[in-house]
């Protein structure tokens, strides 16, 4: 009953080095609800919030799969570029954040190498592995809603070895991999995927993990970084079929990670919207495929107008993507939800000269 996945986490007191760093106590409690979850655990911690870690786990009965690792912050992989970061914001921080600090920055930045330190080591012999925030707040608040306690199971019970699971939190232009861009990238944050969860096999992980931890190095050395979510931008290309992809806000990660279940109207604005103002066909295409199957299948509720909404991008989507004649067939799948459904057919009229205009095209 224990899913074959190896979660990894982290909980480090960095209040000595910042004042509006999170109090320790509330970076436990903000920790509870994942100790209580009964799958295979690594947990790194320092000398101050280990023995409350392992107090509350064991209070459990968890032990049994959890393995802990004490270190201090500077026993962190990625300590070594303490000085180069602090260096870099002294030049150039423009999302200066009070809550955050070089130090919070580089345990971030860190999640790749402990991820990896785990799949070598893999304590329980599992085939899966990922990373999960400790600060996900009560009953995982921060990271879902309608919390139930199968509900992180069932994604690390149903994740793929083949795939590196992660969630799409917005679309950024490309041209921010580029050297010459990355101080316009830099300049505000670039919500990219949502850091916090992500699950993966043994092989494609290393391999995906190496890359991430390359670019982090390769911005600081640059200059520049914060946070570690805005290295994945040129994951997504270089990875593209190596990638199972969710959509959705960071209050919806567990809901939506393995289908999408939650807040279409943030994934229709916010992503696939992005991806017909960029012209990333590819990635409307599939983003809403994924969340037609949803709609058509009774799996979700969502108003008439919005679910037209996203089957007029999908036409887009393939007009470009793939071609006419595949896109003449969705223009025929529309017009006979039209004729059939007279809900459907109700928002349809309201626009109906615009959509007809749009359609001509594909014959």
């Amino acid at each position: 009953m224990i899913p074959d996945c190896t979660l990894t986490t982290c909980c480090f007191d960095l209040t000595p080095f910042h004042k509006k760093s999170r109090p320790l106590n509330e970076s436990i409690n903000n920790m509870k609800y994942l100790l209580e979850v009964p799958c295979y655990l690594v947990i790194y911690a320092d000398s101050n919030c280990m023995p409350q870690i392992k107090e509350i786990r064991n209070s459990f009965g968890l032990n049994d799969i959890t393995y802990y690792i004490q270190m201090e912050f500077s026993e962190l992989p990625n300590y070594k570029y303490l000085n180069t970061v602090i260096l870099n914001r002294e030049k150039y921080w423009p999302t200066r954040d009070d809550r955050t600090c070089s130090e919070s920055h580089l345990v971030c930045c860190s999640k790749f190498e402990l991820v990896k330190n785990t799949i070598i080591q893999n304590p329980f012999n599992t085939g899966k592995f990922g990373w999960i925030d400790a600060n996900i707040g009560e009953n995982f608040s921060k990271i879902c809603k309608n919390y139930k306690k199968n509900m992180l199971l069932n994604i690390l019970n149903n994740c793929s070895e083949n795939k590196f699971h992660i969630q799409i939190l917005n679309v950024c232009n490309k041209d921010f991999i580029k050297e010459e861009k990355l101080h316009e990238y830099y300049s505000q944050y670039r919500w990219v995927v949502c850091g916090c969860l992500f699950i993966t096999g043994k092989e494609l992980g290393v391999k995906i993990l190496n890359d991430l931890n390359n670019v982090f190095i390769k911005h600081t050395m640059l200059g520049y970084g914060h946070g570690e979510e805005m290295f994945y931008l040129e994951m997504l290309d270089k990875y593209y079929d190596d990638i199972e992809r969710s959509y959705g806000d960071y209050k919806d990660i567990l809901n939506n990670f393995i289908h999408p279940t939650n807040n279409y109207y943030y994934i229709n604005n916010l992503i696939i919207k992005k991806y017909l103002q960029f012209g990333y066909h590819k990635e409307g295409y599939d983003c809403c495929k994924k969340i037609i199957y949803e709609i058509e299948n009774f799996n979700v509720d969502v108003g008439y107008d919005l679910y037209l909404d996203i089957l007029f991008s999908y036409y887009v989507f393939t007009f470009y993507y793939k071609n006419k004649e595949e896109a003449r067939k969705v223009v025929e799948h529309i017009k006979k939800l039209v004729s059939k459904h007279p809900l459907i057919k109700n928002e349809y009229n309201k626009k109906r000269e615009y959509f007809e205009s749009q359609f001509s095209y594909c014959n």
